[in-house]
């Protein structure tokens, strides 16, 4: 499956220095991506509205069971008020117990750098 293309909300300003938020999400089983994918979409419509995002992008890798998703925010504030919303609060509880090993990362990143590219993306994972 092909990623979802970098979709950029809020132009970013060049010289400023963003919040950058990256994650990997493996799935014990293929019988859970199904409800993942369904999790997902209800997840973007909340980024749609989400104060404080810049962009964000989707990479689903359906074969190996693994989700990539990285999201650039004005501020740590505005990351930590996405992720307490519903419906990614729910969603969050209910899935760690069908995910293998997870990673989460935040990093800054500079409106310049924007939109991030999946390489760029998953190196900072590692």
């Amino acid at each position: 499956m092909p990623a979802l293309p970098w979709t950029s909300i809020a132009e970013p300003e060049p010289d400023h220095t963003y919040v950058g938020f990256a994650t990997k999400l493996p799935l014990t089983a293929h019988r859970h991506v199904p409800g993942f994918l369904r999790d997902t979409l209800r997840i973007r419509r909340q980024l749609a509205v989400s104060p404080g995002l810049v962009g964000y992008s989707l990479l689903a890798e359906l074969g190996a069971k693994t989700f990539w998703t990285v999201s650039v925010w004005e501020d740590e504030a505005a990351l930590r008020s996405f992720a307490a919303a519903e419906p990614h609060r729910s969603v969050m509880r209910r899935v760690p117990a069908r995910m293998g090993d997870s990673a989460f990362r935040t990093f800054a990143v500079s409106g310049r750098e924007l939109p991030l590219t999946w390489p760029t993306s998953k190196d900072r994972l590692t």
